[in-house]
């Protein structure tokens, strides 16, 4: 369930994150807050086994300072606590600092990108957002480390973009731009955008072994090429929500014949039982169209989830979801060093999770 979406799923009072943060400094022109959330899941998939762990949990701080009355000064970092590998990582998620003016919000460092921030018609908590994954945050993840992003709100429309340095090519271009407004009580929003990894990691291959006989890996990287759009309407109906989006993306990896485009339509709605509790549910078809040297590969691949989450209170929810996948993906693979295309299958696939978060 995603930032711009959100606020129109579940009641403002209940909308856990910054707002119950842990203000360090509140006064005339200053103000830092000390914010975060833990998450714990149980995750269950076809022929695998029931695991438990954390989610994304993660802390951080957000500071803003007057520099008089018509300019602030604004930064975040945010930590993340993940499991990976048998254990627990703090990484850095987010490093970011700029200004806030009447004219907008410029931000510069490590941060979510624009299409993340608008994301799209996804009320889920683990297996929504298929249409985005495979399109506009296929190759980014969501998140760029040299990121240049303009936020604008006004009363009736909001601006936000972002231009990301490849700083000779050690990280991946990308430009986005996305525009919203209201219209008739409908919730509009659409944009795209442009990402190029020269270096995109597609795979590993073994190279040889050390004295110790491990083995010694070798990166499989390709140069690629994506655009991407996204629309999105959606409308609440007194405690029912309803969201439609449309993506297109489109990816070529340089110099070859391989290409893969990317249609995908999602559909969602939510419904507020209680002040305090909500279900939801989505259903997203992607349809995919690929070459890979002299051949043409197609398929489709299907998602359906339903889900309900219940605040205990303002700083703490439950929530459980249900998600069935069939068809295939399809995307740049690693055959022995040999970047290829090729297909992810999902059989008719149940999957099952249950999720606590604790905010402050």
């Amino acid at each position: 369930m995603k930032k711009t979406l959100l606020a129109v799923a579940i009641p403002t009072l209940l909308i856990a994150n910054t707002a119950n943060a842990y203000e360090l400094i509140n006064e005339e022109g200053k103000f830092v807050d000390f914010y975060g959330q833990l998450r714990t899941q149980v995750e269950k998939y076809e022929d695998k086994d029931v695991t438990l762990n954390a989610g994304s949990s993660r802390a951080g701080v957000n500071a803003k300072y007057a520099v008089n009355e018509d300019l602030d000064v604004v930064g975040s970092v945010e930590f993340g606590v993940g499991y990976s590998e048998g254990s627990y990582d703090i990484k850095n998620r987010l490093h970011f600092a700029g200004f806030a003016t009447q004219a907008g919000t410029f931000t510069f460092g490590r941060q979510w990108i624009s299409t993340d921030d608008v994301w799209g018609a996804d009320y889920s908590y683990f297996f929504g957002g298929t249409g985005i994954g495979q399109t506009s945050e296929k190759l980014s993840g969501g998140r760029h480390d040299s990121a240049i992003k303009y936020k604008f709100e006004g009363e009736n429309f909001w601006v936000n973009s972002t231009f990301g340095l490849s700083e000779d090519d050690t990280n991946a271009e990308l430009g986005e731009l996305y525009v919203g407004t209201t219209v008739a009580g409908f919730n509009v929003h659409a944009g795209g955008g442009y990402y190029n990894d020269k270096s995109y990691k597609v795979g590993s291959q073994t190279v040889g072994q050390d004295l110790a006989g491990n083995d010694i890996n070798k990166d499989i990287n390709a140069d690629i090429d994506s655009t991407y759009f996204e629309g999105t309407v959606e409308r609440t109906f007194g405690p029912a929500t309803v969201g439609f989006t449309y993506n297109n993306g489109s990816f070529e990896q340089n110099g070859t014949n391989r290409s893969i485009d990317v249609d995908s339509f999602m559909l969602a709605a939510t419904y507020s039982v209680a002040s305090n509790a909500s279900i939801y549910g989505g259903y997203e078809f992607s349809d995919f169209e690929a070459e890979n040297g002299a051949q043409s590969l197609s398929d489709d691949y299907t998602v359906v989830y339903l889900g309900g989450v219940y605040h205990l209170n303002s700083w703490s929810r439950v929530y459980a979801e249900y998600g069935y996948a069939d068809g295939a993906t399809i995307g740049y693979d690693n055959d022995n060093a040999d970047i290829t295309v090729a297909r992810g299958v999902k059989d008719a696939e149940n999957s099952f999770a249950v999720g606590y978060r604790v905010y402050w």
